[in-house]
Parts: C-alpha cells; structure tokens; sequence
C-alpha cells in the first residue's frame, strides 16, 4: 500500500518528501508530502507559516486491509497561515491542493476519512485548548546560531547522531529564504504515549517539526498543536497533555542544541 499511495501521489503532482512508521510499528506509515503551491503559500504568507509546508497521509494496516487518513488541507491552512496578506490567492491554492490530494486518494477510496475540521475558520485563527493555553504564535524558541548554515547543521548532525533517540521523518529547506523544516521523530516511548492519547487514526498529525527561519530554531508549542488535530480532548486529560508536551519539547531542545 505505502508504494502504491506513494506513486499515485507523485502520479497527482506532489512531492515525496519522506515516510516514516511511527513507533516502529510496521501497521502504521506516515506518508510526508507537498508541492509548489503549498510550499509558496508556506514561505511567503504571514511569519513562521512554513510549520505547514508538508500535508501527510496515515497509513493503519488492519489484516488484509488498511485505512487511510488524510489532514484535511483547508483545516490546517487556515490554522497555520493565519495571516490576513493574499486571502484569495491562499483560497485558490488552498482549494486546488485539496482536490489533488482527494483525487489522488479517491484510487483507494472514495472516501477517505480526512480529519481536521472540528473547528471554524474564525475559531483556527485564535485558537487554543483552553484560555490559559498556547496558541499558533506563542512559537517555543529552540536556540539561536550564529547564522542559518549553523542552525541547519547542528539539527541535522543532532538527528543523525540520535541524540534522544531523535530520528529524521523528512527534510525540506528553502535555502534562498533561509528557511527549514525537519520532521522529527522519536525511537522511545513519547510517540506511543502520544498516539495512545489521540487513537492511531491521528497518525497523520505527526511527526513534529523543528523550524530553521534565519538563525532561529522554533518548535510549535505542543500545547497547540497536539489538542489543534483533536479540539475534542477533555479537559480531564490536561495532565497528560501537559506531560506530554514537556516530554516532546525536552526532545526538540535535544536536537537544537550546540554541542559544547
């Protein structure tokens, strides 16, 4: 299935940038795609908009059958470009993306479950699980270098090296605006943890994201982005929430870190 859905993708007009199995588990892939229109709107609408670059495609192996999930395109552009500067234009790419992907999948399915729309337009621009919480801006900075070539080949030597059990789901740099992204995933409990709290058909919300932009190292807090693919969460499960973030964000700062 992981090459079929790959070749369609391809097939459709999108980019390839990396798949990965979260936890190690052979049933579960997650499938790292983009193209030109994503990647525009990612690098040149509103501050730090480049988080979202990439859409994903879960992959859940069940016997002989698998399900596909999809994040849904409109969802989460509006969660991550929350700029006001080109609306229409970011429209028009926004909707011919959407119907690349789901004609690109419709292969499958003819209806793909495609999650992320539990909340308005109005409600992504300024939101956050609870009023005390983080949103989109309240970015957590990771380290600052000396200038870009520094940031990228710390995070990259870091990842590569293993540092807190960190390995590499994607890449994608936009060198001529000075701007990264790494996919990064964890060969440890957090990622298990991580889908036990969600359910495994959240699988495409991962992996996180570590943000080279001029010399800064950001991550989204996680405190907005785990509850922002489930809004639904109960406010019963704060604490692990809470406990989670702190765990992905000490593993992020791992990765960024100078070695002394």
């Amino acid at each position: 299935m992981t090459t079929e859905v790959t070749k369609t993708l391809v097939n459709n007009g999108f980019e390839v940038v990396g798949m990965y199995h979260p936890s190690h588990e052979d049933s579960l892939c997650v499938i790292i795609f983009t193209c030109d229109e994503l990647t525009s709107m990612a690098t040149g609408v509103g501050d730090k908009a480049a988080f979202g670059s990439t859409i994903r495609v879960g992959i859940i192996g069940k016997g002989q059958q698998s399900l596909l999930t999809m994040l849904n395109p409109h969802y989460f552009v509006h969660a991550y470009f929350n700029s006001k500067a080109n609306g229409e234009d970011v429209e028009f790419m926004t909707s011919k993306i959407d119907s690349l992907a789901l004609s690109a999948m419709s292969v499958f399915s003819k209806s793909p479950i495609k999650y992320g729309d539990d909340l308005s337009v109005e409600e992504l621009s300024s939101y956050r699980f609870l009023p005390t919480m983080a949103k989109f801006n309240d970015v957590v900075e990771l380290g600052e270098f000396d200038e870009y070539i520094e940031a990228i080949t710390v995070v990259r030597q870091n990842i590569m090296s293993g540092v807190g059990d960190a390995e590499l789901a994607y890449e994608i740099c936009f060198e001529d605006k000075e701007i990264a992204v790494f996919g990064v995933t964890f060969n440890n409990a957090v990622e298990k943890e991580l889908l036990e709290f969600l359910g495994v058909e959240y699988i495409s919300s991962l992996p996180f994201e570590v943000l080279i932009q001029d010399n800064m190292a950001y991550m989204l807090s996680p405190k907005y982005r785990i509850p922002l693919y489930k809004p639904g969460l109960s406010s019963f499960k704060l604490l692990k929430l809470m406990s989670l973030s702190s765990e992905i964000k000490d593993g992020l700062y791992g990765v960024s870190e100078v070695d002394e």
